[in-house]
């Protein structure tokens, strides 16, 4: 049982009412009519725009609302519950949206089933800002936009303790040294290969054999102090106004270090010679936005732990491509970005932190 509408049809204007005058953003009037619309692509999840009539003019409450639910399909919705992500995603927004100036949406309400298979947010509406898309390079002004956001998520976390005593957020290190992560690479780096490897140069697929077997290396020897990454630091969960830039989907918290979510971005979100000739420049003022939000770091540290952190995303696209139905889309986002990771890591000799 829940106490919140976990599909759309379920959600009456009696119910949002009630949670406006809850909130007081409501006194004497009353939702009359909701007018709903899916929007985006999401996989784990649905999210639908939902414009909202009152019985007379109000000054407090919203005139729209995005809500996010689990996913209609059962399988896909078992999965998504049963890794934690319906309440990784609720939990961040419960207890450590606040705790950052980093920009994300307004939430107006947040729930998550027993068996966390079921979950609603109710967030500000977005809908007339741009999402991005990882098949395009982004712009400077958007690359800019999003490291300036990671800097603020980064540092404000940076060596908190309590990001390593909550039960959403991953902390492979602690847990099997990414003994596991590694397994799974192993079993699956073929697999990929078999559906994506024609895309890849032989010197790309070098690294990843490489990497794959040493993936619990890379986990198990990033240094404290930690901070909280999003882990899918990606421009398709940003979204971008002319003034702003939003992140979403809270779904894959992790415990990282200070540039895993900066390497992640400029490796998978952005053309490799635009990465080549900005990230230098880049990294630089990132490190000094780092200093300016309270985290003590070097300009060499930060660049040394953004070549290593450029290996943060393989696993997320290797196993994320063999977990997910095949569709024409998201195989050239997979295809499109393994690449461009992999060639960080080869630019950047990530290989150099990782030995036999």
């Amino acid at each position: 049982m829940t106490n919140f509408p976990t599909q759309i049809e379920d959600l009456s204007p009696e119910w949002l009412t009630a949670l406006l005058h809850r909130r007081e953003l409501l006194t004497d009037a009353v939702v009359t009519e909701l007018s709903c619309q899916t929007i985006g692509t999401g996989k784990l999840g649905s999210n639908v725009l939902i414009q909202i009539t009152y019985s007379q003019p109000t000054l407090t409450a919203p005139r729209s609302l995005v809500a996010k639910f689990a996913a209609r399909d059962e399988n896909t919705r078992a999965m998504a519950g049963l890794q934690g992500a319906y309440y990784a995603e609720v939990s961040f927004y419960d207890q450590f949206a606040k705790a950052t100036p980093m920009r994300v949406p307004k939430i107006y309400f947040s729930g998550v089933s027993d068996d966390k298979l079921q979950f609603l947010l109710l967030m500000e509406d977005l809908s007339n800002y741009r999402a991005g898309s990882n098949l395009i390079g982004e712009s400077r002004k958007h690359t800019e936009q999003a490291l300036s956001e990671a800097a603020k998520l980064a540092a404000s976390f940076y060596g908190s303790e309590a990001i390593l005593t909550t039960d959403f957020i991953v902390h492979a290190a602690r847990d099997d040294g990414g003994a596991f992560g590694q397994a799974l690479l192993i079993e699956y780096w073929p697999k990929f290969l078999e559906r994506f490897g024609a895309e890849l140069s032989p010197e790309a697929i070098a690294f990843g054999d490489y990497y794959v077997a040493r993936h619990a290396q890379f986990i198990s020897g990033r240094e404290a102090p930690f901070t909280l990454a999003h882990c899918d630091f990606r421009c398709e969960n940003m979204l971008f106004s002319d003034v702003e830039m939003v992140t979403v989907d809270w779904q894959t918290p992790n415990v990282g270090g200070l540039l895993t979510d900066a390497a992640y971005f400029l490796g998978g979100s952005v053309e490799t010679d635009d990465r080549r000739l900005w990230e230098r420049e880049l990294i630089s003022d990132y490190c000094e936005k780092l200093q300016k939000n309270g985290a003590e770091v070097s300009a060499e540290n930060c660049w040394r732990q953004y070549r290593r952190e450029s290996m943060h995303g393989l696993m997320i696209m290797i196993l994320g491509a063999c977990f997910s139905q095949p569709e024409e889309r998201s195989d050239q986002m997979f295809a499109t970005m393994i690449k461009r990771h992999l060639q960080q890591c080869l630019d950047l000799n990530a290989a150099e932190f990782l030995h036999d």
